[in-house]
């Protein structure tokens, strides 16, 4: 049971991917960034990633960091995130919290693992995957629950459970469209 808690708590955890302290990773050593598109990006399904969360990804690439994409998404009817998204490497399919797409994305970016974060809204499938992998571990808030997968809604208690166990106070995850939940952040290792 130690195990598996451990394999579940995130090393960040922060209300989006435009809260997380970027340079303060690359400070420490991160040098490749993976992240989950569906409610991490943009909501669940999304057809494109919002401009604020595009013009992101250029930044975060001109700043050094190699940028890769694991979704469990088959990728089908989705032609405008896929041409957003074409400068980077994209595993679809990527059957997480399985390690093979996190280890194959890792040799895609040329980066070892020690110096890799995988950036995720779910813990069961996102920061499970990325702990079990050996990578750094960054849960963000969902995008919009309400635009969540059958599966996620299912999940999303239990990882509500989870957090309260880890941090000892409710992160709030009972309100979908409410994106300034007060999550606990924690500083990378030095």
């Amino acid at each position: 049971m130690k195990r598996l808690l451990s394999s579940l708590r995130p090393d960040e955890i922060y209300s989006s991917v435009h809260e997380i302290d970027y340079e303060r990773l690359r400070r420490a050593g991160y040098r490749a960034l993976v992240f989950d598109i569906d409610n991490t990006l943009g909501e669940w399904g999304c057809r494109a990633l919002p401009q604020e969360t595009s013009e992101l990804l250029h930044r975060l690439e001109m700043r050094g960091f190699a940028l890769g994409f694991l979704s469990n998404d088959g990728g089908e009817d989705r032609h405008l995130l896929k041409t957003q998204l074409r400068s980077w490497p994209i595993v679809w399919r990527a059957r997480k919290p399985c390690t093979g797409s996190y280890k194959t994305m890792l040799e895609l970016l040329q980066s070892p693992r020690e110096h890799a974060a995988m950036i995720g809204d779910q813990l069961f499938t996102d920061i499970l995957g990325a702990k079990r992998a050996g990578l750094y571990a960054i849960l963000v808030a969902p995008v919009k629950l309400s635009s969540d997968s059958c599966w996620a809604k299912l999940r999303r208690p239990l990882e509500r459970l989870f957090l309260r166990l880890f941090s000892g106070e409710d992160p709030a995850h009972n309100d979908a469209d409410d994106r300034q939940k007060e999550y606990r952040k924690s500083s990378p290792p030095d």
